[in-house]
């Protein structure tokens, strides 16, 4: 069995295991941030590749209530794109999909994954370029600050620094984050405990009181 084929059946039992065992909500995610890129010339077999980057990500978590409550296990896959132009105007993407996991708690969380699927472009291909990097993993870690304005819409203001290596290269390029995601949970349910869905409501300039 190929590692591929492992890590999409290892990925399918990680996430029904959660979804088993847990009672909130589970929410997809998606994210348009700003960033930038360091070191990758290794990664993308180029030189001078550094410099300011854009990042989306669709991701879905499952969470698991733990400590009577106080906090959430959010357990899931989180797929990264980041794409960027480098000192010498050569438009270069990247791709991960990630094992992820996330301690949450009160209004914030922090959390990190593994990837042990990379991909990658060559100039000029385009996002439809990215091709697999055999022997390539990486591995993110990420905090923030969720505002959870509704139970069906949430917005979390996100710091990630993602590091991936090529094979046979002890050499990392570094991919910072920061800025928004939005969160969509999909069974929401408003209350107070960590199971349930809590929510702010809308307050000035947004429109009305809670």
């Amino acid at each position: 069995m190929n590692r591929t084929l492992r890590f999409i059946l290892i990925s399918i039992l990680f996430i029904y295991i959660a979804y088993c065992e847990a009672n909130a909500s589970p929410y997809f995610e998606v994210g348009t941030s700003m960033g930038s890129v360091k070191n990758g010339d290794a990664f993308f077999q180029q030189t001078a590749v550094s410099g300011s980057s854009f990042v989306g990500s669709f991701n879905f978590y499952e969470p698991i209530p733990l400590f009577k409550h106080f906090m959430n296990l959010d357990l899931g896959l989180q797929n990264r794109l980041t794409t960027f132009t480098t000192n010498s105007s050569q438009a270069l993407a990247m791709a991960t999909t990630n094992v992820a996991m996330r301690l949450e708690f009160w209004r914030f969380y922090i959390g990190g994954g593994y990837a042990p699927l990379t991909f990658s472009n060559q100039p000029g291909s385009g996002l439809f370029g990215l091709r697999t990097n055999n022997g390539g993993t990486g591995y993110f870690y990420e905090g923030g600050v969720i505002w959870r304005i509704v139970p069906e819409f949430q917005i979390a203001l996100t710091y990630a620094m993602e590091n991936v290596s090529a094979k046979g290269s002890g050499n990392l390029m570094t991919s910072a984050e920061y800025g928004l995601r939005f969160r969509f949970p999909l069974s929401p349910k408003e209350g107070g405990g960590a199971s349930e869905v809590k929510f702010d409501g809308f307050r000035y300039p947004f429109g009305f009181m809670k």
